[in-house]
């Protein structure tokens, strides 16, 4: 069995994963994160605050293991440890707003690029796109062992 998809699409798909993969490294050897650090750090940005008991959970990773990586991403000034007014024994991971800006600053052009892509688009090319996306992104989810329809994103 090829390692190679045969299929120009499925080409297309192995190139935009591997893209994906380097924009993530360049992004975190600019915030100076580990690859390890970086993906808490995308957690935490794309899912807004949480414990570093559910920071674990998500990386997979045991809670000291969790609590050493929130203790370097602090140290470099990408989050901040914050009690809750409502319970003051619970520490939510907060990224820090100028991490935030940094991180995306550097995505702007991609982001800007795939909107000049799709804003051409009609409604059907819409559709058929977003379909066929969507499979990708179950087959994704299913190698990476996750819930075929993601439980909502764990609040601090």
């Amino acid at each position: 069995m090829s390692h190679t998809p045969r299929d120009p699409i499925g080409q297309r798909l192995k190139t935009i994963s591997m893209l994906t993969r380097q924009i993530g490294r360049k992004i975190g050897e600019s915030l100076g994160v580990n690859v390890t650090d970086m993906a808490a750090l995308e957690h935490l940005l794309n899912n807004g605050p949480m414990t570093p008991g559910q920071l674990a959970e998500h990386l997979k990773v045991t809670t000291a293991a969790a609590t050493q990586i929130v203790d370097r991403l602090e140290r470099a000034g990408h989050v901040a440890r914050e009690r809750r007014t409502h319970d003051r024994r619970k520490v939510c991971v907060v990224p820090v707003a100028a991490s935030l800006d940094r991180a995306f600053a550097q995505l702007a052009p991609m982001i800007d690029g795939l909107d000049a892509v799709i804003a051409p688009l009609s409604s059907g090319e819409r559709q058929i796109i977003e379909r066929f996306l969507d499979q990708v992104v179950d087959v994704y989810g299913a190698v990476a062992g996750l819930p075929s329809s993601p439980a909502s994103p764990p609040h601090c």
